[in-house]
């Protein structure tokens, strides 16, 4: 599987809301519903973006292990 693969599936699951988030959501007053919703998915994004870039970095220093290794 590709990194692309993996990082679609890993949104996928990330960006859905669980029972739990739903049900919390659902007993806020209505006009804090949609504020909540959003500080929620951007929690989400900001979970997502750290998680990718921490996969970069973990790539990158494969890379240059091999890059060192190959040099003598």
């Amino acid at each position: 599987m590709s990194i692309g693969g993996v990082s679609s599936q890993l949104t996928g699951g990330i960006l859905k809301n669980t029972k739990q988030q739903n049900d919390w959501i659902a007993q806020a007053p209505p006009e804090m519903r949609p504020q909540m919703q959003a500080q929620l998915e951007m929690q989400k994004m900001q979970e997502l973006v750290q998680m990718i870039t921490q996969m970069m970095k973990a790539m990158h220093e494969m890379s240059m292990s091999v890059i060192r290794n190959i040099g003598g």
